[in-house]
């Protein structure tokens, strides 16, 4: 952390003499953050577990504001090249150093930690434990539904819709067609795809999922319910729209005609309620969805608005024996689940500012998994480069695999 501050402030720092003061700044930190803890550690009481990612941001937080006072304090005017690593340390931790350290610490602990403990993690810590003692099981009530969202209305009018409209584009081998202005709500639904019930239970699903996008969006930690309210989310996207379901059906005919009987193999009811049964089937969920939850999470940024919303929603993957997974969430914002294992999910994902080549190859991406139609801005300008979309996949997998190793 300290290391790359010098080398912003002083880029003419000799790069040996650079990592030699940048160990001593370092240990000033630590010694910092730990006497803060110690010294608050008798007034804080038990803390939720959920508030465990907002309280390792803000720590990472005042590491960073903190380690930015200690450069500024230290150098006071000096380049790198002009101070001796060994009087350095000497200084910083002589008598009147660890003093300083130590009122650093309890101002610190005093005016941050403590105040943001009384002032927000002891009331959400009462509030999480209040909630838990009187929680009840959450009813899904139906209602009578036709028009079917298979992409939720709210996710495409929050994230995807300029006024009231939207603007359709038509999935062509040809050439990229013109973008259709349509009204808002008339994109994305089926009439009777599925029953009442569970309808309900994906506009359970969108509700829980539609803060941890926020967050996302807005680089906020996610704790681990709202973690799994978004993979969830993601896990149902893939599911829940008509192709997967027709695709499905059409793998268990066979099954359905042999273990039942070729009438009911042909029964839409029948066969949507085979297909319903899947929301029961907790050993496939978990399949679908911890290798989301327990890989890594980037979120790719464009400046300009080059992502597509495919018809499918999503575009879920394999490579080399992992799953990955697209999710685009604005024209300008795209989470992609790399096929790269992780034992202890980070607590907010790898953000990375796109490329012109990278957006593209991206839009490509997204193009080439919609079946039919995609959403996209009405100033998006998509580049067809007719390559196999597997082969461009890999590529941006590859590169965003080496991007991220260090980081």
């Amino acid at each position: 952390m300290i290391l790359s501050q010098i080398r912003k402030i002083d880029s003419m720092a000799p790069e040996k003499l650079a990592r030699e003061i940048s160990v001593i700044w370092e240990d000033i930190l630590h010694s910092i953050i730990k006497e803060m803890l110690d010294y608050a550690k008798p007034q804080i009481g038990n803390l939720h577990v959920n508030l465990r990612e907002e309280m390792a941001l803000e720590i990472a937080r005042l590491m960073l504001f903190i380690s930015e006072r200690i450069i500024s304090d230290r150098l006071n005017g000096r380049l790198i090249a002009e101070i001796n690593p060994v009087l350095e340390r000497e200084q910083c931790f002589s008598e009147a150093g660890r003093n300083k350290i130590s009122k650093t610490a309890i101002d610190c602990a005093e005016h941050i930690w403590l105040k943001k403990y009384r002032e927000r993690w002891k009331p959400k810590t009462e509030a999480a434990l209040k909630k838990e003692k009187t929680k009840k099981n959450t009813k899904i009530v139906p209602k009578k539904v036709e028009e079917n969202h298979f992409i939720p209305k709210s996710f495409i009018k929050k994230y995807w819709s300029e006024g009231q409209f939207v603007y359709k584009g038509i999935k062509s081998s040809i050439e990229v067609e013109k973008k259709n202005r349509i009204p808002l709500g008339s994109w994305g639904f089926r009439i009777n795809l599925y029953s009442d019930h569970l309808e309900a239970y994906f506009s359970l699903v969108e509700g829980d999922a539609a803060r941890p996008i926020e967050m996302l969006l807005k680089v906020e930690p996610l704790n681990y319910p709202q973690r799994e309210a978004l993979v969830g989310f993601i896990g149902i996207q893939r599911i829940r729209n008509p192709h997967f379901m027709e695709s499905l059906a059409k793998s268990m005919q066979p099954l359905v005609t042999s273990e039942v009987d070729e009438d009911k193999a042909k029964d839409r009811t029948y066969m949507q309620q085979v297909y319903e049964t899947l929301y029961s089937q907790n050993e496939f969920y978990d399949k679908l969805a911890r290798p989301i939850f327990f890989s890594r999470w980037v979120v790719i940024r464009s400046e300009t608005p080059d992502f597509l919303l495919p018809d499918v929603c999503n575009l879920f993957g394999s490579y080399q024996g992992r799953q990955y997974v697209f999710m685009p969430l604005t024209p300008t914002d795209c989470l992609i689940v790399l096929p790269v294992a992780v034992d202890t999910p980070r607590i907010v994902p790898h953000y990375i500012k796109a490329t012109d080549t990278m957006a593209r190859d991206i839009a490509y991406i997204l193009y080439c998994a919609a079946r039919d139609e995609y959403l996209s801005a009405s100033a998006a300008v998509l580049h067809l480069n007719n390559e196999d979309p597997i082969i461009v996949t890999q590529r941006v997998i590859l590169a965003l695999t080496k991007i991220t190793d260090n980081n």
